[in-house]
């Protein structure tokens, strides 16, 4: 069995692809994206899988993009998969939600796959991120001097349904697949632009010795493995003590106290998280550490993250909500 098989299996036994559901594939029309969609083709029957194919056109490279856009259309109607896409403009987007081109391009990509996704009545979307992604996100996030969540790399599961049942799969195996087959795909010529921190990073990550290589996947996986118990522990410890409201997030501030710091980092993000602008964090990492500061301090305070959000600590309430535009004052909906 291919290792692109074996994965599609795995992904089926432990309802990271549910059997006999109806799975959106992401199709950019470049080799990882190729591969899922013929290999989840050639698995459908044996998972009981409906597929659906959707391509997001982000209005740059000109004719490449809509050469891409035909290629893929081609593909699922040889295949006999269902096609859907959108269009929009990636330059626009970033623009307006004040992003990098390559955040807004992420922004505008999966809002439109979450559209695709309702409108095919979808149960989860499926992306081609595969081992050598996690590799190279961990390796920028490190370059970066990220956290925890940036160095732990891609989530096979998010919330929102979509999900990555290739990250066990290497680049080379991918690869591999296609050429066996002879299955062509297209090449994406901003792939090559060192400009951008993940394409010179993947050149170096094509350049190391294997050594070196296993180093960086070992410690990539134990970031992955922190991770993993910092959101279980989050699930079960902080989440259920939250109560929600339309711009209100109130958590008990003694519970935070007693966490472990990563803990306290994860509790601090996910509490803010509802009221950060789309695209961007809640709050930057220098603000995050300052909200740890004062609640480690101990007494009251009031902290303004990103002129959106307002942090206010009460005795045991520690409060997150969303202030009002063009004012100093913060939205309280309920105590």
């Amino acid at each position: 069995m291919h290792p692109l098989a074996g994965a599609l299996a795995r992904a089926a036994e432990t309802d990271l692809l549910p059997r006999g559901g109806l799975i959106l594939l992401a199709v950019s029309g470049g080799p990882d994206s190729t591969a899922l969609l013929h290999a989840a083709v050639e698995s459908a029957p044996a998972h009981g899988w409906t597929l659906a194919a959707a391509h997001v056109h982000h209005g740059w490279r000109g004719r490449e993009a809509d050469r891409d856009l035909a290629f893929v259309k081609e593909s699922a109607k040889r295949l006999g998969v269902p096609f859907l896409y959108r269009a929009g403009d990636a330059r626009r987007t970033s623009r307006e939600l004040r992003l990098s081109p390559e955040a807004g391009a992420r922004q505008l990509r999966y809002t439109a796959l979450m559209d695709m996704s309702a409108e095919a009545g979808a149960v989860r979307i499926a992306t081609a991120h595969h081992a050598d992604d996690g590799l190279e996100t961990y390796l920028v996030a490190r370059e970066r001097r990220g956290g925890v969540a940036s160095l732990a790399g891609p989530r096979e599961r998010r919330d929102d349904g979509l999900v990555r049942p290739l990250l066990s799969v290497s680049r080379a195996e991918i690869l591999s697949y296609l050429l066996e087959r002879k299955i062509s795909w297209r090449r994406d010529a901003s792939n090559g632009d060192l400009r951008l921190a993940r394409n010179r990073i993947r050149r170096e990550l094509a350049a190391a010795n294997p050594s070196q290589r296993a180093q960086w996947t070992e410690e990539a996986q134990r970031w992955s493995r922190l991770r993993e118990r910092i959101d279980r522990d989050y699930e079960e410890k902080i989440a259920p003590s939250l109560r929600r409201g339309p711009g209100s997030v109130l958590a008990d501030a003694e519970l935070f106290e007693r966490c472990e710091p990563e803990l306290r980092r994860r509790a601090i993000e996910a509490a803010a998280a509802p009221f950060a602008r789309p695209g961007h964090p809640p709050m930057t990492g220098r603000e995050r550490e300052e909200v740890l500061r004062r609640l480690a301090a101990g007494g009251d305070f009031r902290f303004e993250a990103g002129r959106r959000i307002a942090i206010e600590r009460r005795g045991r309430v520690l409060a997150f909500r969303r202030r009002e535009a063009g004012t100093g004052r913060a939205v309280y909906d309920f105590l």
